[in-house]
């Protein structure tokens, strides 16, 4: 279904990646410049804006309440998947090429790290989360939202179902991390700090937040504060 475009969230989008550009290239130094080093520091604040978008922009632009067709289901995993892999195989394949030429891994290390990479596995553990090309490891936990999202469609008509699936979510990452915290392997969900900060377990609510936005806007939900002060918001 096509509806239509949002230009305010190109905005939003370019203000979000000014954000995250200068948090990882924060100009200032902390030893002259301590404050605004501290405040630069602070748009890492930016990454759950990111999360929130695309919880609201996956819905507004999918939702339907009818089942999806195969043919549906098809074109969504397609789009969801050039969106990301082809870029990210592209530069981690220029990445991890150069890593090899400039000797800073053997040959198993650069194919391990290099699969871990353009598969996003690697965003599950600890001990691979910034290799490669670093904060690409946000792609995991889109990916994971993309593929639930789906799922969600079929819930999302009644606003206590999309809270039991974020009740669920939280209990099955709870669990996972639980297993793995007692059985270490490969760093995978190492801590309940890891899961909660870089996995899609933790991040799961700011998509959801984006998720019933998008229900607001499109008027599947009512909001009695937004009845009263909507000429406030975009809704």
């Amino acid at each position: 279904m096509k509806r239509k475009y949002i230009p305010a969230f190109t905005g939003i989008r370019a203000l979000c990646a000014y954000g995250i550009f200068f948090y990882h290239t924060n100009f200032f130094s902390k030893e002259t410049h301590p404050n605004l080093y501290r405040f630069v520091d602070q748009f890492y604040s930016f990454i759950p804006f990111f999360f929130v978008i695309s919880g609201f922009v996956i819905f507004y632009t999918y939702y339907k309440e009818k089942k999806f067709s195969k043919k549906e289901f098809y074109n969504y995993f397609v789009s969801r998947f050039a969106r990301i892999f082809p870029i990210l195989i592209i530069l981690n394949t220029a990445v991890f090429l150069l890593a090899y030429r400039d000797s800073l891994y053997t040959a198993f290390e650069t194919v391990k790290l290099y699969l871990l990479n353009i598969t996003l596995l690697k965003g599950f553990s600890s001990n691979y989360v910034l290799t490669g090309i670093g904060p690409s490891w946000t792609n995991t936990v889109e990916e994971v939202f993309y593929l639930s999202a789906p799922l969600i469609f079929l819930l999302i008509h009644r606003k206590r179902l999309l809270l039991k699936f974020l009740f669920f979510i939280y209990v099955a990452g709870f669990l996972l991390t639980l297993i793995f915290v007692n059985n270490p392997y490969e760093g995978i969900l190492s801590s309940f700090t890891y899961s909660a900060y870089f996995t899609f377990f933790g991040r799961a609510f700011e998509f959801a937040t984006g998720i019933y936005l998008a229900m607001l806007y499109l008027g599947k939900y009512n909001n009695n504060y937004l009845k009263k002060y909507g000429n406030f918001t975009m809704a």
